[in-house]
């Protein structure tokens, strides 16, 4: 099955995205620039990338146009990603004109009528942009932070701003945001040894703390399969590190309490968290595993990068052309494009463990 129509209770027909394994697409990341303020080791290539001509990024009133169309289809959540989309200018315009597209009535819930607008940054322009961009309509961060000590931090990243990006994080809690996701790629012999307080960094915060397994992007160009710690050890170690049992939740996606993404979270079992107050509700923490233990069969998401090329699968190159549908038909013509991507999407990625398997594409050129 691909983009179709069927009936809900009332009795009225929508379109909705459904592939062939009749998984429904809720939720839509959209990339809007290739560039980024940092180099991080595992996104970017040691020679960098070919940026791609400003003129041939989607403006903003594409990716409107865009999202308005899948909002019709059912998504519900739209994700701003890069490269760094804080780099790209008047973001907060674009995130105010996003937050305001109405809900199809049938993907409706109570106190949820509007597009939910959430973002992926580094945080090292949240100090300016936190408040613009929650006064616009913001309102779910994930913030990427790989280790607390300056020294790591400059090396994973290439450039010396911790201070920086703390400081965002702290402006983004000041300003209002009340769902933020602290998100660590786990790095054998890197930080192996500060997940725990990574996590206690974030509770701190009022923030979740998660976990994401290396991946052979960029064809295995950044990939080391020694690096790889699998989900199974990262749960191990946070255990060791923090002391107590945790406990698997198996909340449904998109309710209270989970997002629409592909983390799994574990909580201090109830028990002690009688015994911790209000500090121990916080103390649940997520896993991304991709590598180890994939999450496949539940992919809820489709990809659009920077130039509006529409993917599937992160970890598969094939992609179809809306910036060239839009450009050439209006929104009326993104549907075929929509068709023979959602029809063609995979039943599974191609990630294996020992580096094989990957996109030819970096990171850094669809937003993770």
């Amino acid at each position: 099955m691909q983009l179709h129509r069927i009936r809900t209770p009332a009795d009225q027909a929508r379109p909705v995205l459904v592939d062939r394994q009749a998984r429904v697409v809720r939720y839509l990341r959209i990339s809007l620039t290739d560039r980024c303020n940092l180099r991080c080791t595992y996104c970017m290539p040691d020679g960098g990338i070919d940026h791609v001509p400003r003129d041939e990024l989607l403006s903003y009133e594409e990716v409107v146009e865009i999202a308005k169309s899948f909002v019709a289809w059912g998504v519900e959540r739209v994700r701003l990603t890069g490269g760094e989309p804080t780099v790209r200018r008047d973001l907060p315009e674009l995130v105010a004109r996003l937050s305001a597209l109405e809900l199809a009535p049938e993907a409706r819930r109570p106190g949820r009528t509007h597009l939910q607008v959430a973002m992926t940054t580094n945080a090292e322009r949240l100090p300016e942009l936190a408040r613009p961009l929650f006064d616009a309509g913001l309102r779910h961060l994930n913030i990427s932070l790989d280790t607390l000590e300056r020294e790591r931090f400059a090396q994973i990243a290439r450039r010396d701003v911790l201070p920086r990006v703390l400081e965002g994080i702290d402006a983004a809690r000041a300003a209002g945001f009340e769902d933020i996701k602290i998100n660590s790629v786990a790095v054998r012999g890197f930080n192996d040894d500060e997940f725990g307080a990574l996590c206690r960094f974030a509770w701190a915060r009022g923030a979740t703390p998660r976990f994401i397994e290396v991946m052979p992007m960029a064809a295995g160009r950044l990939y080391v399969p020694g690096e790889l710690i699998g989900a199974a050890e990262i749960r191990d170690r946070i255990a060791a590190q923090l002391g107590g049992s945790w406990e698997a939740e198996t909340l449904e996606v998109g309710r209270e309490g989970r997002g629409y993404g592909p983390a799994r979270y574990w909580r201090a079992n109830s028990a002690e968290g009688a015994k911790g107050g209000s500090m121990a509700k916080q103390r649940r923490f997520g896993v991304i595993s991709p590598m180890t233990e994939n999450f496949c069969d539940s992919c809820n998401r489709l990809r659009i990068s920077a130039t509006g090329q529409l993917q599937a699968c992160l970890a598969r190159d094939d992609a179809g052309d809306l910036k060239s549908a839009l450009r050439a038909g209006g929104p009326t013509a993104l549907e075929g494009v929509v068709r023979r991507v959602l029809g063609a999407k995979q039943d599974r990625h191609g990630f294996e463990e020992n580096g094989a398997g990957g996109p030819q594409k970096a990171m850094i050129s669809i937003g993770g």
